[in-house]
């Protein structure tokens, strides 16, 4: 922890500064979404609009499934994917939940930015015990890698945390984590994040939920916040500058939460409404802005477990509900639906659910009986309106609070339905903006909070994964069913500037550097330039 504080004391005098100017450089994407998370390229070079798998492609290989996003630091490229060994891959449909017990190998991959040689890659196996079925859209190559000029540090559910050498590949260092369990299959989609000498991994699954700091040089983990009052979300870790030096902020249950760099004391919260949030709030002068879609937790563990409809969840309802019902399901959740049933009837019905599955002090989003409300007189959640039973919200917050600044330091939020529950939002030339699945894009300005425009829709159908980025005064936004939205940073956002057919599926983010693009599809790398 003294080793943190010097860290992060260093950094406060001596680099502030040179944080900044790296920013507006923009030269390098270091981790998922850029510096800092943010989305933005600020170098002045040219970047491409108009493209395709086969058209103005510098460069492209083949690498296998995945859906990690590139990072490009110092003229080198890296991405990671999954493979079977040769000769052993499955005959079956992981997507329908049908599973192989095959060995599966993940693999990091150090590429040339410019030219696309292949410098060096790296494989660990998945081990004995086969992985769990996640879904569809998911891979356990999901995690973007963060970089800088000495090391690569990468994040896989059975080897942890790793920091290879950028020159050769080997490893540095390895940090294990506990293995993540998801309940619904989600899957893991974490990545780890980079400020100064730190590194930052925030694991909310449903049995560990964990914030992680550690020394990017040995590994040592200098704190952790055990995040046990929080469920399941794939928020990332912010840094937020204030008066009073950087903090760490990052988004879970009910709350956004800022913290001490140093040591990982909690400094403030403020209330958001969400059981999960999978969006990545931004931060700009001092100001986190984010954007929530959320069910509540009974409406979302009757949707998924209760079979006939009665209200009532049973053990073997869960059981039945999972992709992987083989698996196995750990005892530590079975003792959360024991907290839960109340009355040892072996059945979560009503305020039962959420004591089961929302920690006491932290009861996010929908409760039982809202969602009831909501429901009316109707039992079978079948027949719930299901977009009644969501809640949507932009929110703006200053940081360097202390304690409960739901008040104090909310400086505006707004219930909207522009809001996505995957994408995160965009904060750029003083206006937030947001992309929606099925083709709608708004933009609000950041002052207040007003709406420039809602739901525009935009001529490509398709759901929507990765979050948008921006440079050279375009904004990119990838689809699953391939495409690349290109629009122009304008004020209204007329039609597109180009849509772009990358010839399969793109769920990640989109990254820049040194006036290319790299598009990171299920199962290729290119580097897109003029």
């Amino acid at each position: 922890m003294a080793a943190c504080f010097r860290i992060v004391s260093a950094f406060i005098v001596v680099s502030s500064t040179c944080y900044l100017s790296a920013h507006s450089l923009g030269e390098d994407w270091p981790q998922w979404r850029g510096v800092n998370c943010t989305g933005i390229y600020r170098a002045a070079q040219k970047l491409p609009t108009t493209f395709s798998h086969s058209d103005n492609v510098k460069w492209s290989a083949e690498i296998g499934d995945g859906i990690g996003a590139a990072t490009i630091v110092g003229g080198k490229l890296f991405v990671t994917s999954m493979r079977y060994l040769p000769g052993q891959e499955p005959k079956n449909d992981p997507a329908n939940g049908e599973t192989s017990e095959l060995p599966t190998q993940f693999y990091v991959f150090c590429y040339d930015s410019a030219t696309g040689d292949n410098l060096w890659q790296k494989q660990y196996s998945a081990g004995e015990k086969r992985l769990p079925t996640i879904h569809h859209t998911n891979s356990y190559a999901s995690a973007t890698p963060a970089a800088d000029h000495e090391r690569v540090y990468i994040y896989f559910t059975r080897i942890g945390l790793v920091a290879l050498d950028v020159r050769s590949g080997e490893q540095v260092w390895q940090q294990k984590v506990p293995e993540p369990f998801f309940v619904f299959d989600w899957g893991p989609g974490m990545s780890p994040v980079l400020y100064n000498d730190c590194l930052f991994f925030c694991q909310d699954d449903d049995l560990t939920p964990t914030l992680y700091c550690l020394d990017k040089k040995t590994g040592e983990i200098l704190w952790r916040d055990q995040r046990t009052d929080f469920a399941v979300s794939y928020s990332h870790p912010i840094v937020c500058e204030t008066p009073n030096g950087p903090e760490l902020v990052v988004a879970g249950t009910g709350k956004l939460i800022g913290y001490d760099i140093a040591n990982g004391q909690r400094k403030w919260a403020a209330e958001i409404f969400c059981r999960n949030i999978k969006t990545t709030p931004q931060t700009k002068d001092g100001i986190v802005y984010l954007s929530v879609e959320s069910f509540g937790i009974s409406y979302q563990w009757r949707a998924t477990a209760d079979e006939n409809g009665d209200g009532k969840i049973t053990r073997e309802e869960i059981i039945n509900s999972r992709k992987d019902k083989d698996y196995g399901i750990p005892d530590a959740f079975w003792a959360k639906f024991a907290r839960g049933d109340k009355n040892n009837d072996g059945v979560l019905e009503g305020d039962e659910i959420d004591e089961a599955f929302l920690d006491p002090s932290n009861k996010g989003g929908l409760l039982a009986s809202e969602v009831q409300n909501r429901g009316g007189n109707e039992t079978d959640w079948k027949k719930f309106d299901s977009e009644s039973q969501t809640e949507a919200s932009i929110q703006a917050v200053r940081g360097g609070g202390v304690g409960d600044v739901s008040r104090s330091h909310t400086l505006w939020k707004h219930k909207t339905k522009a809001v996505d529950h995957l994408v995160s939002p965009l904060v750029a030339d003083g206006r937030m903006i947001l992309v929606k699945s099925n083709g709608f894009l708004s933009a609000f300005e950041t002052e207040q909070g007003k709406p420039l425009f809602v739901r525009k829709r935009f001529n490509n159908t398709s759901t929507y994964l990765g979050a948008p980025v921006y440079g050279d005064g375009k904004i990119y936004i990838p689809a699953e069913n391939g495409k690349v939205v290109v629009f122009a940073a304008g004020d209204d956002f007329q039609e597109p500037l180009a849509i772009n057919d990358m010839g399969e599926s793109v769920i990640n983010t989109v990254a820049i550097a040194d006036g290319r693009i790299y598009i990171r599809s299920r199962n290729h790398i290119f580097c897109i330039g003029q």
